[in-house]
């Protein structure tokens, strides 16, 4: 049984919602429910990759509910709206540690909404399970009380294209780099990498791809012609934006609009062509590339049901939200059974000495709190993604035309 409710505890909080299930016996529905808790952006910019959250969220809870729960006890989780923004997320985080009494805490999506609530967290002595965003130096930080379920951080997303551009024969690799960023912390470690380690313009060097153009933009852009006339007045043949799902696609738009078109054209921060409005663009959707932490096409625990539902909605694979949003509660599922304790420390103790079988494949962490490296690329061809790298997974070879 999903229940949802919308009293306004103050101006800035929209709704919540709470998800109960119909529980697995008589016995278990008597026992107190173990609360997991957290916010998405049900509203505002982030609502599109929330409702994914949500959707993955419902699954999951029937599914543990119907296992018997957790620890013998059934499983209820209180989700509020945080409408996108950072502030409400703050507050509401407050509500759920100081009221609300949850015993295990969801992130948010993004790194703008859920780099506010951290410390929030932590101040509570929580682990913080989040399936909402990469944020390495934020991991760094947390030392292992912050478990993720992406399985690249930011130095690290652009990181498998330039494998695969490495792969390309000589004469078929792109030769002029254009880089076009968000001004926001997330991508612009995408770009930069920590501490001299990974990022864009790393890999770009090792790779020998001199960067043309170099240029950010900020959050509130949304005309991008000039910003992709520069790249495409500098030869660029390979194209990497580097930005957030919405200023993405209209790039993308505006990259088909003006006729340019790079061998080479990634969505590579905002993995935007898994969702469904990358459907929608039509031909300017056609022969981007983007990246995912698992596909249908293997066979890894919950990765059918989790395609299954996506196409129920009329998509035909889960997003990256999804996967992420799935996995994280993979891993609070087995860590709690794994120790038998909601126990704070225990539960941290486990994660980071243990392995998980996810729909992301079977991983165990590293001291930070992220799981170790995995990546797929994918490219949008002939109307829908196909795995171009690595090789041994590759439903399809990748497409590089010159200008």
């Amino acid at each position: 049984m999903i229940e949802f409710y919308g009293a306004r505890l103050a101006r800035f909080i929209f709704a919540g919602w709470i998800l109960t299930a119909s529980f697995a016996s008589s016995a278990a529905a008597q026992e107190k429910p173990v609360i997991v808790g957290g916010t998405l952006g049900l509203t505002g910019i982030f609502s599109e990759a929330s409702a994914d959250y949500k959707a993955v969220y419902d699954l999951w809870l029937s599914q543990v509910n119907k296992k018997g729960g957790l620890l013998g006890r059934p499983v209820a989780m209180t989700i509020y709206n945080d409408e996108s923004s950072p502030t409400v997320a703050q507050t509401l985080y407050n509500r759920l540690l100081d009221q609300d009494k949850v015993d295990l805490v969801l992130a948010p999506f993004s790194t703008l909404v859920g780099g506010a609530i951290v410390p929030l967290v932590r101040s509570h002595n929580k682990l913080l399970f989040n399936g909402g965003f990469p944020a390495i130096n934020v991991f760094k930080n947390s030392k292992g009380w912050m478990i993720g379920s992406y399985t690249y951080q930011e130095p690290d997303y652009t990181r498998g294209l330039f494998d695969l551009v490495k792969s390309l024969p000589a004469n078929e690799r792109p030769k002029r780099l254009a880089i076009v960023t968000a001004q926001n912390p997330f991508p612009l470690v995408i770009r930069d990498g920590v501490a001299g380690q990974g990022g864009t313009l790393n890999h770009a060097k090792e790779a020998g791809i001199p960067v043309v153009l170099n240029e950010q933009y900020p959050p509130n852009t949304t005309d991008f012609t000039g910003l992709v006339q520069k790249a495409k007045s500098a030869n660029a043949d390979m194209l990497l934006v580097l930005g957030l799902p919405n200023d993405t696609l209209q790039i993308a738009r505006t990259v088909h609009q003006l006729g340019f078109k790079p061998a080479i054209f990634c969505t590579c921060a905002a993995q935007v062509t898994t969702l469904a409005s990358w459907d929608k663009l039509g031909s300017a959707a056609e022969g981007a590339f983007g990246s995912i932490s698992a596909w249908p096409t293997q066979d890894n625990n919950g990765l059918a049901e989790l395609t299954a539902l996506f196409k129920g909605r009329g998509q035909n694979a889960p997003t990256t939200f999804a996967i992420a949003s799935y996995v994280i509660l993979q891993v609070l599922e087995q860590a709690v059974q794994g120790a038998n304790t909601l126990d704070q420390d225990k539960l941290r103790e486990y994660i980071l000495k243990s392995e998980f079988n996810t729909a992301a494949g079977t991983f165990r962490y590293q001291e930070d709190g992220t799981p170790v490296f995995s990546q797929i690329v994918l490219q949008f061809l002939k109307g829908k993604n196909e795995i171009v790298w690595p090789e041994n997974l590759r439903t399809a070879s990748p497409v590089v035309s010159a200008q």
